[in-house]
């Protein structure tokens, strides 16, 4: 019997770069939301399609995140990987290479089809590859570069955008280095049936398929991705409305912000033994002050600060919302389990600007907007702690 492959740093960077991927989907054009409205100014309501721009690759997750889980659990990870990776690098660039609005939008949808199967299979290769204590690790440190990398991207494509502003687009072209690494690093795990039965995976592998646990988990993934996309689809505009127009003191100010994240994935590792109840609860209220706070615009210093507390907890989202689903999913329904995460993730990134259209129309502007925002974050936050002091 051969010996199974053990999984070592190769393979954690190779997790690494794949969740630095959907971060980048973002993050990336954060600082030319102001330059895409003015660019295509004459594109009937383009103050609501440019956060779009940013958000439809999460339209393209929602829908094919649950089928690109099945073909994981199915057919096997590593093929997949190498293919959308290679996928999500071309949707990336091409929006450089071309003129019109809607070539711009079709090549993002491009994009959001490979980033479906990338966020799906590298959540599953993470619980494949590593067990709980390393998995934290892996997590943590994926939790940390990619942000810390994301406040470099913002400062960066901010600074493209003054030059071009489409500039920022070869940014993507990283994605096919990345997959040329994947090719040599990346092995496939094997399907949970070719594994020794022993233990949970035994019992696992008799496991009906966890429809309730599934809807609950896309379910509160969803609401907490409507109110975490605010800021990132909307905070570059925020400061538009503040009078910050050039778009290099947009991202420089964006970067700064970002910082928070990195300092927010090393405060996941002090809370990743707690309840899920308090991590929620935590993760709401950090969302919930900083976007009050923006929205009082209380100066440019005062903002910033808001920000990083917003940006603190957004820090700690993603591994709260991972670690929540890997704990919970049984081992052979991983792939699909992380698949109706991903769909409850980005379906909520997808809604979230039409969430922020619909409550500026009632608050009278995007600032009002963040307040009223933070005030639901916050009202989540004390209910959910509330409610289960409760119900214990």
């Amino acid at each position: 019997m051969d010996t199974p492959r053990r999984a070592g740093w190769p393979q954690g960077l190779v997790i690494i770069m794949i969740g630095i991927l959907p971060m980048m989907a973002i993050v990336t054009l954060m600082p030319i939301v102001p330059a895409l409205v003015k660019n295509f100014q004459h594109v009937p309501g383009i103050q609501t399609l440019a956060p779009l721009v940013l958000s439809a690759p999460g339209l393209c997750v929602a829908l094919f995140s649950p089928f690109a889980g099945i073909l994981a659990d199915r057919i096997g990870r590593r093929k997949l990987l190498l293919v959308f990776t290679t996928l999500y690098g071309i949707g990336g660039v091409l929006p450089y290479f071309v003129s019109s609005f809607e070539a711009l939008m079709a090549s993002r949808l491009v994009l959001g089809v490979g980033e479906a199967f990338i966020l799906t299979l590298g959540n599953a290769l993470l619980g494949d590859y590593f067990e709980k204590e390393a998995r934290a690790k892996w997590l943590a440190w994926q939790s940390f570069i990619g942000p810390a990398l994301g406040s470099m991207l913002i400062a960066t494509s901010g600074t493209l955008s003054t030059i071009q502003w489409n500039l920022p687009f070869l940014i993507y072209g990283v994605a096919l280095l990345m997959a040329a690494f994947a090719y040599f690093a990346a092995y496939e795990p094997g399907t949970v049936a070719s594994r020794p039965a022993q233990g949970t995976d035994s019992r696992a592998a008799s496991t009906p398929f966890p429809t309730s646990l599934m809807v609950r988990l896309a379910a509160t993934t969803f609401v907490l991705a409507v109110v975490y996309f605010v800021y990132t689809l909307q905070f570059s505009l925020a400061l538009d409305a503040m009078g910050i127009k050039d778009g290099s003191d947009i991202g420089k100010y964006s970067s700064i912000a970002a910082l928070g994240v990195p300092v927010g994935a090393v405060l996941f590792n002090f809370i990743a033994k707690r309840s899920a109840v308090f991590q929620f609860s935590l993760v709401f209220m950090l969302l919930g002050l900083g976007m009050l706070g923006i929205g009082l615009n209380l100066g440019i210093k005062a903002t910033i600060g808001l920000a990083w507390i917003q940006q603190l907890g957004s820090g700690m989202t993603i591994p709260v919302l991972i670690n929540w689903g890997l704990r919970e999913l049984p081992a052979n329904f991983r792939g699909r389990g992380m698949g109706w995460w991903a769909s409850g993730f980005f379906l909520g990134q997808f809604v979230s600007p039409l969430f922020v259209s619909l409550v500026n129309g009632l608050s009278g502007g995007l600032l009002h907007t963040f307040m009223v925002a933070g005030a639901l974050c916050v009202a989540i936050a004390v209910g959910n702690a509330l409610f289960s002091r409760r119900t214990a």
